[in-house]
C-alpha cells in the first residue's frame, strides 16, 4: 500500500504538513511517496521524493495546490514504473523527524510577546483560509486579515520603546501597526471583532481608537 504525503519525510510527519512548513517558515518542502506500515503513521519507506521551493509569500490555499497537483503526478509516474520501482525504496532517516499534528483554532491567537513579525507573517499564510489569526482587545476577540510585514514602526515614533501588542494607526497606508517581538512590525488592514460588522483599519481607528488618542492602544495574548 502506497501514500502519498506532502512533505519531505521525515519532517513533518502527521496530519497538517503543509500547514507546518509555513508557519515555521522552510524555504522547500516537496512530496514523499512511502510505503505504508501497519498501526504507524509515515514511517514507512521512501519510494521516491521531489522538492519543491516555498515563496516567502505563498500561503495554505497556494502551497495546497501545487503539491495537490505534483503528488498526483508523481504518484501516477509510480504506479506506471510498479512493480520494480518498489526495489529502490529506502528507511527514512533516524535524524531531523519533525510532527505535524492535527490543528485547533487555538493555533491561531498570536502571542505579540513570542513571536517576530515574521513568525506571524508565516502564521498567517500557514492558516489563511482556515483560520483568521485571532487576539484581544479589552474583552473583545479580534480576527486580523489582510495582514503584512513592515520593516518601520509609523515614521517619528521611538521604535525602541515599542512593547509587543501596541497598536497604532498609519494614515499612510490606511493600517494597524502592531508591534511584535523585537521589536518588530505587522500591518493588518482589515479586522473583525465581536457583536460588530467586519471593518477597515480607519474604521476601527476611528470607532475604537480615536478617543483613546493620548493613550496606548494594545492587542493582548489572553486564552480565548
Amino acid at each position: 500500500m502506497l501514500n502519498i504525503h506532502a512533505s519531505l519525510l521525515p519532517r513533518w510527519r502527521g496530519a497538517a504538513p503543509i500547514i507546518y512548513s509555513l508557519i515555521n517558515g522552510d524555504a522547500q518542502t516537496g512530496i514523499t511517496i512511502m510505503k505504508i506500515m501497519p498501526e504507524k503513521f509515515d514511517i514507512g519507506e521512501i519510494v521516491v521524493q521531489k522538492k519543491l521551493d516555498i515563496h516567502p509569500d505563498e500561503t495554505l490555499p497556494e502551497l495546497h495546490d501545487k503539491l495537490a497537483k505534483m503528488g498526483a503526478n508523481i504518484l501516477i509516474d509510480v504506479i506506471g514504473k510498479l512493480p520494480k520501482i518498489l526495489s529502490f525504496s529506502k528507511s527514512q532517516e533516524k535524524t531531523g523527524i519533525t510532527y505535524a499534528p492535527k490543528i485547533t483554532s487555538k493555533i491561531s491567537l498570536v502571542k505579540w510577546d513570542e513571536k517576530t513579525a515574521k513568525n506571524v507573517y508565516d502564521l498567517h499564510r500557514g492558516l489563511l483560509g482556515l483560520y483568521p489569526l485571532t487576539t484581544k482587545f479589552g474583552d473583545k476577540t479580534i480576527k486580523l486579515f489582510d495582514v503584512q510585514q513592515t520593516s518601520r514602526p509609523i515614521s517619528g515614533t521611538n521604535a525602541e520603546n515599542d512593547v509587543p501588542g501596541l497598536v497604532r494607526f498609519d494614515q499612510k497606508s490606511s493600517a494597524l501597526i502592531v508591534t511584535c517581538k523585537g521589536p518588530s512590525w505587522i500591518l493588518v488592514k482589515k479586522v473583525t471583532m465581536t457583536g460588530h460588522s467586519p471593518m477597515n483599519a480607519m474604521d476601527f481607528r476611528n470607532g475604537f481608537m480615536q478617543g483613546k488618542m493620548k493613550e496606548k492602544i494594545f492587542f493582548q495574548s489572553n486564552v480565548i
